[in-house]
């Protein structure tokens, strides 16, 4: 063990400042797992315990059937591989709440299906152990240069980092699908005034326009086909408008929601609202693209100014200063 540590040219006091680390690391990683498992088990157990004991009224079989949908629901979300499912159990808090509001997030993601929150626990894990294990390789490179109270405030920080990398890839990803709903939004409005004109119904063109956007637009068609699919399993027409503008979460398609619907409850002509609203949307989206176009010159300044400008003259310049160099040479 001594000639291994000279081979790696560390210090006694070295390897127990390493040691220490990847013990505070491995602690507060499996106290947040015994805690979050500690308290799932409690709450499970303390329903059960409650719709036993009111078995025989009304309000303890609500109770019963709650808690009964609440683990329905948990073996739902944690439904990833075999071999990580029990992990996914231990790490995916017993609150359903809470997994209702980020299984919304991960749906506006683009991810639907109900096992992506398992997944998304665990991709926190382990994003958490490999920012913690590229923090222990790198740490004989910082050890030179930081006192050991930053060292440990620098391991902790890669930790926390781990943690919340994948709610910012989450957060960037639904901003990207956003955008991409937007631009492809108009296209969509504009195949299904032609389609409602053309004598089709409401339910059959919107399945007609989720068709011919999956090659143009695909995470807008998957929207589309699945409110079709919606609507040919008994939904009303309301429910599955109100779940595409929760899944989308953009405006523009909140706004057609409501023109649908009370189109629908007055008895006006649908293509005509339909029409004027897929106006509405393309000239915003040739104000949209005016404005980006209207802002490129101020962002072009700084690389002009920096990488541009600088080669012109260098190129413009360089002749210039060797004739004047041999010139100088010869006198």
């Amino acid at each position: 063990m001594d000639s291994i540590i000279a081979q790696l040219g560390l210090e006694p006091a070295d390897v127990i400042l390493y040691a220490t680390m990847a013990m505070v690391f491995i602690a507060v990683i499996m106290i947040a797992m015994a805690i979050s498992s500690f308290g799932a088990s409690r709450r499970t157990m303390r329903n059960r315990a409650s719709g036993k004991s009111s078995k025989d009224t009304d309000k303890g079989k609500n109770k019963d059937k709650s808690s009964a949908e609440s683990i329905r629901y948990l073996d739902e979300v944690t439904n990833v591989t075999p071999a990580l499912q029990p992990l996914a159990r231990q790490l995916v808090p017993f609150n359903v709440a809470q997994l209702s509001t980020l299984r919304q997030k991960l749906v506006r993601a683009g991810f639907l299906k109900p096992s992506a929150v398992g997944a998304f626990y665990l991709a926190r894990l382990f994003c958490a152990l490999l920012f913690a294990g590229i923090y222990i390789l790198l740490s004989p490179f910082l050890l030179e240069r930081l006192s050991p109270q930053s060292m440990i405030l620098a391991g902790l920080g890669a930790l926390a980092f781990g943690l919340f990398l994948p709610n910012i890839w989450i957060r960037m990803r639904r901003d990207s699908l956003a955008q991409q709903y937007r631009n492809g939004f108009p296209d969509a409005l504009d195949l299904l005034v032609i389609c409602v004109e053309a004598g089709l119904g409401l339910d059959a063109a919107i399945s007609r326009v989720a068709h011919e956007l999956r090659h143009a637009h695909r995470s807008l068609a998957e929207n589309f086909e699945l409110m079709s699919l919606e609507l040919r399993a008994g939904s009303s027409r309301e429910e599955a408008f109100k779940n595409l503008s929760e899944r989308m979460d953009i405006d523009e398609v909140r706004s057609m929601v409501t023109l649908l619907l009370q189109s629908e409850e007055l008895g006006t002509s649908l293509a005509d609202a339909l029409r004027i609203y897929s106006d509405e949307m393309r000239t915003h989206r040739m104000l949209r693209a005016e404005t980006k176009a209207q802002a490129l010159p101020v962002k072009l300044t700084i690389p002009l100014g920096l990488f541009v400008f600088p080669t012109m003259i260098i190129v413009i310049l360089l002749p210039v200063m060797i004739r004047i160099f041999k010139v100088l040479m010869k006198s």
